[in-house]
């Protein structure tokens, strides 16, 4: 590849995440997740404490995320968040370029990064573009990825530790983002026992540097918490609500619905990266059949897509947004089997190739042109929470509180008004959170024990000025009328409705 062709790729990559980012550049809110990031975000900057006056489920590194943005560009500045956004896709697919061409070639690294691109917006915009944990987590892992690249060619411990400490900060954004640290160890030890090209003592120093860089970024984050003295709180919500998240009852027709409608769905939007990376990985297979030692690079990019994979099947809920996390490894795969496919087209007949030409560039523009169209004609109907947040605003001071019966965060963010109670949403008090059986739902079993009781110490330190109830509107809520928790059913008496915005009705404190 030659140097202008170089550069070109680059642009490539910079204009295709640019254009199928385009929607986020307007007033948009594709995900309900960045108005949980933005409300804490904001309750950092007001002076609060994560997993204590504002909880959510997520480790920290989103929230931390957006209130830098915030700090810097202006409170509940999406556009800010939304620019950045592009910057790590781009940043991750040229990342990813790099690891293709260290493991192959530079054309393999070239369509590595140009496979990330453009798939990684081929689904529903809800899921692709809100700048959400997937994204984010995806380049400090990338990056990690390229350490330990680099570090096992050459005794270099401090890439080890880089390469750990980078999983460390991606599993601070997304949990399961910590899996590559099994797929690390597990190619260090193929180097050892398989391919031979490690000693013992490499391995162990390898993995150990690893190890202790992704536990000093995670015992960091801890020592603060215990300094601030909310490490109890980040455990409670960080980790033993999310292990109750996975082990939350579902139902089999559920799995099997969620499973065709969801999952299928993107390995059919990803059909192409799909075929070429699994072609890859039978060639690797193959490979080490006839020859009994493959690259150790082949290796780890084979256990992380694997590993990546299966973490999709945490919860059996496959939210759209999880696939993302198995783009970086199925792209540089799939980078690897296209380059040398598009070296052999010669043994095609030229009228052939042209077809198989035509076929592969409509089978990557269709759905990323599609879900681009989409994410255009949906993107007010996602803004249709504004005339409430202009409700709250005008009837409201900045010192007031409100709060909001049901899930909508956003009410919070855009409003700038500060939550009455910790709770961003109202599900951790219900159960109703997360894409699960209705029957399930309406339980109204609280996840998390004492949840109530913190619930009544916040509304009686500081009373909402408002109250917004989404069970009148909402149909998730429909069972759950705020009347049927006796809580919260003592203090509406001191409540009288003061309107109905879009179905959603307001209460005011007497």
């Amino acid at each position: 590849m030659t140097r202008c062709q170089s550069r070109w790729v680059n642009v490539i990559i910079i204009a295709l995440v640019v254009i199928l980012r385009a929607p986020t550049l307007l007033p948009s809110l594709y995900t309900t997740d960045e108005g949980y990031y933005g409300t804490i975000a904001n309750d950092i900057l007001d002076g609060g404490t994560v997993y204590h006056t504002a909880v959510d489920t997520k480790p920290p590194g989103m929230y931390y995320i957006y209130a830098a943005v915030f700090r810097v560009a202006g409170r509940n500045n999406l556009f800010a968040v939304h620019l950045l956004a592009i910057f790590v896709v781009v940043a991750t697919a040229l990342v990813l370029r790099r690891i293709g061409a260290r493991v192959a070639d530079d054309w393999a690294g070239a369509w590595s990064g140009i496979g990330y691109a453009v798939f990684v917006h081929a689904f529903w915009p809800g899921d692709t573009l809100g700048a959400n944990t997937e994204i984010f987590a995806s380049l400090p892992l990338a990056l990690s990825v390229l350490a330990f690249l680099q570090g096992q060619r050459k005794p270099a411990l401090g890439l080890m530790f880089l390469s750990g400490a980078l999983v460390g900060v991606a599993t601070l954004i997304r949990q399961p983002s910590a899996v590559i640290l099994g797929a690390m160890l597990a190619c260090l030890a193929y180097g050892w026992l398989i391919s031979r090209i490690h000693s013992f003592a490499r391995v162990f120093a390898g993995g150990t540097g690893i190890l202790i860089g992704f536990i000093a970024v995670i015992a960091a984050l801890a020592w603060y918490y215990q300094w601030q003295g909310n490490l109890h709180d980040a455990y409670l919500w960080a980790w033993a609500f999310a292990i109750r998240y996975v082990e939350f009852e579902t139902t089999f027709p559920y799995v099997l619905k969620r499973l065709v409608t969801v999952h299928l769905a993107v390995m059919l939007a990803w059909g192409l990266l799909w075929y070429f990376g699994v072609r890859q990985v039978i060639e690797t297979l193959r490979s080490f059949r006839r020859r009994g030692a493959v690259p150790t690079e082949q290796v780890l990019l084979i256990l992380w897509l694997v590993l990546s994979y299966l973490a999709i099947f945490i919860g059996w809920r496959f939210p759209g947004h999880y696939h993302l996390a198995v783009l970086p490894p199925l792209s540089i795969l799939a980078g690897n089997a296209f380059s040398r496919f598009v070296a052999e087209q010669r043994r095609f007949p030229r009228s052939r190739w042209r077809w198989i030409r035509a076929g592969i560039i409509g089978a990557a523009a269709l759905p990323a042109i599609g879900f681009l169209t989409v994410a255009f004609a949906t993107r007010v109907k996602e803004l249709d929470f504004l005339p409430i947040v202009q409700y709250i605003v005008k009837e409201t001071t900045p010192n007031d509180r409100i709060f909001v019966w049901g899930s909508s965060p956003q009410l919070y963010s855009f409003s700038g008004r500060r939550m009455a109670t910790r709770f961003v949403s109202c599900t951790h008090l219900v159960g109703a959170y997360a894409a699960r059986p209705r029957e399930v739902k309406d339980r109204a079993e609280s996840v998390i024990p004492g949840s109530w009781e913190m619930f009544r110490r916040d509304w009686e330190a500081h009373p909402p000025a408002l109250i917004v109830d989404l069970s009148t509107a909402v149909p998730d809520w429909a069972t759950h009328p705020m009347t049927r928790y006796p809580v919260l059913r003592a203090y509406l008496p001191g409540y009288r409705v003061e309107a109905v915005i879009n179905g959603r009705t307001i209460y005011r404190r007497l």
